[in-house]
């Protein structure tokens, strides 16, 4: 039975929180919201400076798929996302707070959502959500933040901040490369950039609890945010380029099984790594973010080998680059994934 869905946890001394954390983890299991068969749970210490990292392995050295990946120096949540990003296998993505305050029971409803959707983010503001805390300054920090956001990149979405998203994992792989704000202000960029890009986002309720011992500093992180989100509209927060390497058929004909050759050659060498192979015209384009620069180069040797005499062209895409394939919803799936129903 092959993995379904990779779950992030990022952390960053957080080895008080977590054994409370895995417990709600545990309680979702227990009730079917997480099959553990299917599932892999990644924890990235960001350079922590107490034990998470080996409280860490303790609490998931139980589970049949686990992870804990730690970083030498702190970089931030947005840093530490991308990384466990960066490992995951499996067809879909979530990431979640280490002291699991979105109770993972809403797993399922992150799941449901990607079988319409490219990117689904818990909302604390629907109708059906719920939200317990007695902090009324940081409820009202975090609201006038998402009302700043809302207007000044116009992505219409009640709860950018959330720290419970999930994504079919050639989507996050291609947003994650494409933003390299580390710090808080990342679900933002992402988000924009998804948005920029045609992907379809959707909203899903929560049960939000609030955690003592969180790191986050409501005032100081939120003007961190703010300056970052300004940053970013001023052009000066540019991700990298995407690595693409484009096919064009012998005198340029169209050749139906084109894709699903090109992705069959690209699955052997990058491991499973799930990345997208688009269509462009009779043309097909993989798109490899989070790709190392190595890999790439042997992707390029290995098409130019086995589909010769085709045209097999290596480029570099921006996010303006990206927009010419037109609207990138439902078509960013590795070809021959598998659904988690299956």
């Amino acid at each position: 039975m092959s993995l379904a869905l990779t779950i992030v946890v990022p952390a960053f001394n957080e080895d008080h929180r977590l054994a409370a954390g895995m417990r709600r983890f545990d309680a979702a299991v227990s009730t079917g919201a997480i099959d553990l068969e299917r599932t892999e749970l990644v924890v990235v210490d960001d350079g922590s400076t107490d034990r998470t990292a080996a409280v860490a392995e303790k609490l998931l050295a139980a589970l049949p798929h686990y992870r804990v990946v730690r970083l030498p120096v702190n970089r931030g949540k947005g840093a530490a996302v991308r990384i466990g990003i960066a490992t995951a296998r499996s067809p879909y993505v979530a990431f979640m707070d280490a002291d699991m305050a979105i109770d993972p029971l809403a797993v399922p409803l992150l799941l449901d959502g990607l079988e319409r959707n490219d990117v689904v983010v818990g909302c604390r503001a629907l109708p059906d959500s719920m939200v317990e805390t007695t902090y009324v300054v940081r409820t009202l920090i975090s609201r006038l933040f998402n009302e700043f956001v809302t207007m000044g990149t116009g992505l219409g979405l009640k709860d950018t901040q959330c720290g419970f998203k999930a994504f079919r994992t050639p989507v996050a792989r291609l947003l994650f490369h494409l933003v390299r704000i580390d710090r808080f202000a990342f679900d933002v960029e992402v988000l924009a950039r998804a948005r920029r890009l045609g992907l379809h986002i959707a909203e899903v309720p929560v049960h939000w609890k609030h955690v003592e011992g969180s790191t986050v500093h409501p005032l100081h992180d939120s003007v961190t945010m703010v300056t970052d989100v300004y940053r970013s509209r001023r052009g000066l927060l540019a991700g990298p380029p995407v690595p693409t390497i484009a096919v064009r058929p012998q005198h340029g004909g169209g050749d139906p099984d084109l894709r699903g050759r090109v992705a069959g050659v690209l699955a052997g060498l990058l491991g499973g790594t799930p990345v997208s192979v688009v269509a462009d015209g009779d043309d097909v384009v993989a798109l490899l973010p989070l790709v190392e620069p190595a890999d790439v180069a042997r992707a390029h040797a290995a098409l130019r080998d086995v589909l010769a005499p085709a045209e097999v062209t290596r480029r570099a895409l921006g996010l303006d680059g990206l927009t010419t394939f037109g609207p990138l919803a439902g078509r960013l799936d590795a070809p021959g994934r598998t659904d988690p129903e299956t």
